[in-house]
């Protein structure tokens, strides 16, 4: 300039800003991502009957209640065990007792059903406290019936908890039988909350009530 040399800071444009209200979205989102990651698209089978959507409603369900808190210039996104939804419906609610873990495999009783309850899909989410995040996620079906509750947690590092959850399921199609698991296998109906699953062979059409939080257990 003017016969001499003038260094000056380069300013690039900016496209992706690091704005507080981008970190906080991008906060929530990871979170979402990391826990939707984690859980088997057979316990998503009640959040819709498209099978497509399924996924985006579960995750948009954790961004819309994650909390957002800042620390050391750092933003960080959790979310409270009682707001995660595995499907919706009307709830019925479900009883559960003695809860406990030995070796990882946690255990507990089902109380009686509730009037046209057939059956409960029982949801356990592993939270590991050294990393801060939810790392895997263990399911049953449990019939009629049936009371005992069996979910391999795995053997962990003290300090993970295991969040329990149920999911109420009602028979809707006559003359079947229910005897538990699931290969994710489904059509929808003119009901929005029906579906058809294969239940070890035996074809059912069931309704799902939304997920109730039960408890957490330490497992570590």
């Amino acid at each position: 300039m003017n016969g001499k040399q003038v260094i000056t800071p380069y300013k690039r444009e900016v496209f992706n800003p690091r704005t507080e209200a981008q970190m906080t979205n991008r906060s929530k989102f990871a979170l979402a991502g990391m826990i939707s990651k984690i859980v088997p698209k057979e316990v998503l089978v009640g959040m819709s009957p498209d099978r497509r959507s399924r996924r985006p409603l579960f995750t948009s369900n954790i961004v819309r209640h994650a909390n957002v808190s800042v620390a050391g210039g750092a933003v960080k996104a959790t979310l409270d065990a009682h707001d995660l939804v595995f499907s919706q419906g009307v709830a019925a609610p479900v009883t559960v007792s003695g809860v406990t873990v030995t070796d990882g495999l946690l255990g507990g009783t089902l109380g009686a059903l509730p009037e046209k309850v057939d059956a409960v899909m029982m949801i356990a989410m592993v939270y590991d406290s050294t990393v801060g995040l939810y790392t895997r996620t263990v399911y049953e079906v449990v019939p009629a019936g049936e009371s005992a509750i069996r979910l391999d947690t795995q053997a962990t590092e003290s300090g993970n908890v295991a969040h329990l959850y149920a999911v109420p399921m009602s028979l809707t199609s006559t003359g079947l039988s229910l005897t538990g698991g699931s290969d994710g296998a489904e059509r929808s109906s003119d009901d929005d909350f029906t579906y058809t699953m294969l239940m070890r062979s035996d074809e059912g059409s069931y309704r799902y009530g939304r997920s109730q939080y039960l408890t957490s257990v330490a497992i570590g």
